[in-house]
């Protein structure tokens, strides 16, 4: 498989995942000219995409998912729920691009099975994915509030996976944010913080040491790239005396492409 987190951040996300039959997009929460330009910088042409697969409705993850389904003519997957969130937002999609997924199943699609995992956020029906294939797996795992027992598992196996690392919890509580947004944003139907993601990465790291994870859905204002970084890879390395390959995802670029 190939895996390029195209963009990842409160300002907007998108994740693609290639096999050798499937191109899939996780979320289209840019605009789709702006992802069509992105893609094509790293020589995927827009047109091959077989799916877009939803997240939830909140408007960082599906800004270009109704213009992208209608230009290319290409189904889109999400929970019940999550399609009633976004039908105003997105606009009209035509019923055989319309496929509603049951969030906790597996679908096959070709030479992949993609699987939905429940999340803990402030949406509808929210879900993250893995994507399977060859024996090799890809996880995006963000926008939740907290870990469970299901994501824990899938991280333990993907050979490559995005994980929440959100916020710092001292820049947030000494920020700008109205006391209300703070509190949800800490809440368990919120984001990790920095801290979240190291702890849960050394409890997945004992089990996984290999795998490569990226810390992902960084908050512009609330957190640092180079201060997330050090974070979890500090908490990682004392725990277990190396923090193993992490890297970041950012949300003015894209980053390389993964082949694994």
């Amino acid at each position: 498989m190939r895996f390029c987190a195209i963009s990842s951040g409160s300002s907007g996300n998108c994740t693609f995942i290639e096999t050798q039959e499937h191109r899939l997009l996780i979320d289209v929460g840019l605009s789709a000219r702006t992802i069509e330009g992105m893609l094509k910088e790293k020589k995927i042409d827009p047109a091959t995409i077989s799916a877009i697969f939803v997240t939830h409705e909140h408007a960082d993850h599906i800004r270009g998912v109704g213009v992208w389904a209608r230009r290319y003519k290409i189904p889109v997957m999400a929970t019940a729920g999550t399609w009633k969130g976004m039908e105003r937002s997105i606009g009209q999609v035509p019923g055989e691009l319309r496929v509603e997924i049951v969030s906790g199943k597996g679908y096959r699609m070709g030479d992949l099975r993609i699987e939905s995992i429940p999340t803990c956020h402030d949406a509808n029906d929210p879900c993250a994915y893995t994507v399977e294939s060859g024996g090799r797996k890809v996880s995006v795992i963000t926008d939740t509030g907290m870990t469970t027992p299901v994501m824990y598992k899938h991280l333990c196996e993907s050979d490559i996976a995005v994980i929440e690392s959100n916020h710092d919890i001292d820049m947030l509580m000494h920020g700008p944010y109205p006391a209300a947004l703070k509190r949800r944003i800490r809440s368990n139907l919120g984001h990790l913080s920095n801290q979240d993601c190291g702890e849960l990465l050394c409890r997945v790291r004992e089990y996984n040491p290999n795998g490569t994870f990226l810390l992902g859905h960084l908050s512009e204002e609330n957190n640092r790239p180079g201060l997330a970084l050090s974070t979890v890879s500090t908490m990682v390395a004392e725990k277990l005396g190396t923090s193993g390959p992490i890297d970041l995802t950012a949300r003015d670029r894209s980053t390389d492409i993964y082949i694994v």
